[in-house]
């Protein structure tokens, strides 16, 4: 604690011998981070000292110990210092590397405040190259937040206000330095941003012309002690009174100002003597005004030089940005295709890598497995020793796909299980032996021992399918097979194909079923976390089948897809849920509706007219109605969809992304998508409160839409504990059988009104 008051007060050159005391007592008290990081804080020092280059090759030298430190949070404190050393010695390569890695950082840890301070040092990195519109870009956003405050504010502000003077928007420069200049309370601010602030301007207002406001910021500098100013301010402020007495007509403190300001700065090299493009220029100004052409034309050189610097650093920062916005798009992908539950890959992950391998001429072999009798484990030892079992397995599958040189193991959903294997015959033969003896031995779960077995199903690539969705099904056909007759291990083979009669009906059943009125809705209602206020509903599609009873939607809707039903199915449910939206507005509650819809409506060239004509029979506004489509259905066919979805937004309509997290769209599609909703998938949420893993990824997810400016929603939040959670992540909106289960019209009234009275 003591450290981090001492790092959050004023800094100056006398403070180094504080930091270097702290560092020696962590280190006697075997603190090693502690140590570590105070000896950073005593090489920031340096820069008021005056040895900035003995501090760089000394923090050079401590990187290494930097990067071994096991906690996030205390690495990111520790390369704070490196910042203001690049800062000051100009350098703004090292300056982007290091920034993009605390923005990494800062990401990891999950911390607002330390994201934003981190996006103001990539706009810093992008101002010390010379790109003043990145910076601005940067900068801005940081200085708008109302989540950045006090001496880290007024240190954005110095340097955006910096940014508009060097591009010459003095418009923008002059509001900055009139609300934030002469603080009352000079010591809560960090005394080097102060310093720097008032001499930038009074630089402003001496080359407005404006002396008596330029004197006024002298004046106020004299106030601040000499060692909070860094090493480049007395030469700044030197050639900004040369330029003051220069302006009122004082030619003999005009010269002597630019003789102090100059001081052997021509001869020094730039290694030597760090000073931005613009010293050297009001340097030239006073110099060819005093009628010294040459000095000023050396001035002028030095200039010039220095700005083109500024341009070769700046193609390398940028090399440097792409790169950091390459990663995070990576990461996010890696993510998106990752089980949060077992850390195994997932479906899109497995679809991924097989579609690659199918293109290279790969001969890949697919496997699934389904764990028997999961549903009895789950009823007799509770979920989270069901959770642990499929965790175990997955174990084990990562372990056997080690003695490949080329396999893959995701978790397709439940406790179906995929692998992806390359090789011919003997990869097939040895992981049928490997099957017959991977479950021989129980699973050590929780205090339980667990005896297990699975049923598999095997596709070989592309023999049975030149399409990983091929062969996926195809592999599932054979684990059904396997199933039933519980041999142990099937391949597929077209035999195995049984036509179902009730599915050869359905296409007609589903005609008949909106027409007679089988479909029916229910509503579950949405609810936002911060006040446990009923906001909108989600209205799902049930089927009361004459003879079948109750289908459930994972038996009809996929197959509506696949065979193109599924357009008339929503056409039903959007003309229901626009009916029911204006009822409710006629009364007086609350309206908002959303409806699924898939790729295929989206597609369809007729949907922009069946949602208008829709609009016009039943007296629904758009704006009352949600639109939500599956993150992975967007990614199939981007281009199209999401030019159809901004047509679509025009009209009124919102636009919601359903199951975030287990698609791979990428953050520059998402960017560009006209939503604002994410719905977080349910397997994100069941089991975060025991997992730290899966609360990563919920946080980070959740972090993303607030990021992105986006409403996030919690799918699937089924205990109190999962529902707090959420609300304590920042959450915007919950919804899951723990608020209330999805409910039929007659019953929605009813509710509303005993939640409104309890």
């Amino acid at each position: 604690m003591r450290l981090l008051q001492l790092r959050f007060g004023p800094q100056s050159a006398g403070v180094a011998q504080r930091y270097l005391a702290l560092a020696e007592r962590h280190q006697s008290l075997g603190d090693r981070p502690g140590a570590v990081i105070a000896t950073s804080f005593a090489l920031t020092a340096e820069n008021f000292a005056g040895d900035l280059a003995a501090a760089l090759s000394a923090y050079e030298r401590l990187a290494t110990e930097i990067s071994d430190l096991d906690d996030p949070l205390e690495r990111y404190i520790a390369m704070g210092c490196s910042l203001l050393l690049y800062h000051a010695a100009a350098r703004p390569v090292p300056y982007m590397q290091h920034a993009c890695r605390m923005l990494q950082l800062a990401e990891e840890i999950g911390h607002g405040g330390l994201q934003l301070a981190s996006h103001s040092n990539v706009g810093i990195a992008f101002f010390l190259a010379g790109d003043d519109l990145q910076a601005r870009h940067h900068l801005e956003q940081v200085v708008e937040s109302i989540e950045l405050g006090g001496w880290l504010r007024f240190s954005a502000v110095a340097l955006l206000t910096e940014v508009y003077a060097s591009s010459g928007d003095i418009e923008r420069a002059l509001p900055l330095l009139e609300a934030w200049a002469f603080p009352a309370q000079l010591h809560e601010l960090d005394g080097s941003a102060v310093a720097h602030f008032h001499t930038l301007g009074a630089e402003v207002h001496a080359r407005l012309g404006q002396p008596a406001r330029t004197q006024a910021y002298l004046d106020f500098l004299a106030s601040v002690p000499v060692e909070h100013r860094s090493l480049e301010v007395p030469r700044m402020l030197a050639v900004v009174r040369a330029l003051h007495h220069q302006s009122i007509g004082d030619d003999a403190m005009a010269q002597a100002g630019l003789e102090q300001a100059l001081g052997g700065a021509l001869q020094a090299s730039d290694a030597e003597l760090v000073l931005p493009a613009r010293f050297w220029w009001m340097a030239a100004e006073v110099a060819s005004a005093r009628g010294q052409w040459q000095q000023a034309c050396e001035l002028q050189a030095r200039a010039r030089r220095n700005e083109l610097d500024c341009k070769r650093d700046g193609a390398a920062v940028r090399r440097v940005a792409t790169q950091l916005q390459t990663d995070a798009s990576a990461r996010a992908i890696e993510a998106a295709q990752r089980d949060p539950l077992t850390g195994l890959g997932n479906r899109e992950r497995v679809i991924a890598v097989g579609d690659r391998w199918l293109a290279q001429r790969m001969a890949p072999i697919v496997i699934k497995l389904n764990v028997r009798r999961f549903n009895a484990i789950n009823e007799a030892l509770g979920r989270e020793t069901g959770d642990a079992v499929l965790q175990a397995v997955a174990e084990r599958l990562r372990e056997a796909c080690g003695r490949f040189e080329q396999a893959l193991a995701v978790r397709m959903y439940a406790d179906q299980f995929a692998l992806l294997v390359a090789g011919g015959e003997d990869s097939l033969q040895a992981w049928c032996a490997i099957a017959a003896e991977m479950f021989s031995t129980p699973l050590a779960v929780a205090g339980h021992w667990v005896d297990v077995s699975a049923a598999w199903g095997v596709a070989l690539g592309p023999v049975h399918g030149a399409t990983m969705q091929r062969l996926l099904s195809h592999a599932e056909i054979a684990l059904n097979e396997d199933r039933r007759t519980q041999a142990g291990w099937t391949v597929y083979a077209p035999s195995l194909v049984r036509a179902d009669p009730r599915q050869l009906s359905l296409i007609s059943e589903l005609k008949r079923a909106a027409r007679e009125g089988e479909f029916f809705l229910v509503l579950q209602p949405k609810v936002r976390l911060a006040d446990q206020q009923v906001v909108s509903f989600e209205a799902l599609v049930r089927w009361a089948h004459p003879t079948r009873g109750l289908v459930p939607p994972v038996e009809f809707i996929p197959f509506a897809e696949s065979t193109g039903s599924i357009k008339g199915i929503t056409a039903w449910v959007l003309r229901e849920a626009m009916a029911l939206s204006h009822r409710l507005r006629e009364a007086g509650l609350v309206c908002g509706i959303a409806v699924n819809v898939s790729v295929h409506d989206v597609g369809d060239g007729e949907f922009v007219r069946t949602l208008r004509e829709l609009l016009a029979t039943t007296g629904a506004l758009a704006r009352d109605i949600r639109l939500e489509l599956t993150e992975g259905a967007v990614m199939r066919d981007p281009a199209t969809v999401i030019d159809r979805m901004r047509e679509i937004n025009a009209m009124g309509f919102e636009w919601s992304i359903d199951d975030f997290g287990t698609g791979q769209s990428s953050l520059a599609y998402l960017n560009m998508l006209p939503v604002s909703e994410l719905k977080i998938d349910r397997s994100f949420v069941r089991g975060a409160a025991a997992s730290s893993a899966s609360l990563t990824l919920l946080k980070a997810a959740i972090d993303l839409g607030r990021n992105l400016g986006l409403s996030t929603v919690g799918e699937g939040a089924e205990t109190a504990e999962e529902w707090a959670l959420l609300r304590e992540l920042g959450c915007s909106v919950g919804q899951g059988w723990f608020c209330a289960k999805p409910m039929p019209e007659q019953d929605l009234l009813p509710w509303l009104q005993a939640r409104r009275s309890g």
